[in-house]
């Protein structure tokens, strides 16, 4: 390959990452941090999907389950501290009601492990629990992974995501991982 080739590859390569750069920041400057929130519409279900991640989304899931909106609770990365089968009982959930997932490390393995749990109990519809934050990319990979046969509804926890009163580095790193993975998440869901 001659030096002008080379020139001309290490040129395209980095105009191109420069311009997805530049997408993803209008992007991100156009759909602001309000975009990743989504309004929470839960419907009585056979089940709860529980997604770790925080105290909140195990607090919403019990209120769920105490409105008697579902019988069952799935507990998604059941290894984890706040979707332990140990630590949800202690909030007074009857063991036999909880079902463990203890092997999803991801949103889109959370989907796609509870599924098989939710089609293996012959469930019909689910309610899935999440933080608010995570509610836009939880929505968007449920809604592509589930088959229109099961029906989902959704609850988000509020958490400490409050984009109102500006932005604190967490909520900015939030935003940013929260866009990237989407990102990252959509070729993966075209071929589900």
């Amino acid at each position: 390959m001659t030096l002008l080739k080379t020139k001309k590859i290490i040129l395209t390569t980095f105009m191109s990452f420069l311009f997805l750069f530049i997408v993803f920041v209008i992007t991100l400057f156009i759909l602001g941090p309000d975009y990743l929130k989504a309004k929470s519409s839960p419907e009585k279900s056979d089940a709860i999907i529980l997604l770790s991640g925080g105290e909140e989304r195990l607090e919403q899931a019990v209120k769920l389950y105490n409105d008697e909106r579902a019988n069952k609770i799935i507990l998604t990365n059941s290894t984890e501290h706040w979707t332990k089968v140990e630590t949800v009982s202690e909030r007074g959930i009857a063991k036999q009601d909880l079902i463990e997932e203890p092997e999803a490390t991801s949103t889109f393995e959370n989907a796609t492990l509870s599924k098989e749990i939710m089609k293996e109990h012959k469930f019909k519809s689910a309610i899935v629990v999440t933080s608010d934050y995570h509610a836009r990319r939880t929505k968007m990979t449920f809604d592509r992974v589930y088959d229109s046969d099961i029906q989902l509804s959704y609850s988000f926890a509020d958490s400490f995501f409050n984009p109102n009163d500006g932005l604190t580095e967490r909520e900015t790193k939030t935003v940013f991982t929260e866009y990237v993975k989407m990102i990252a998440y959509w070729p993966r869901l075209l071929f589900v």
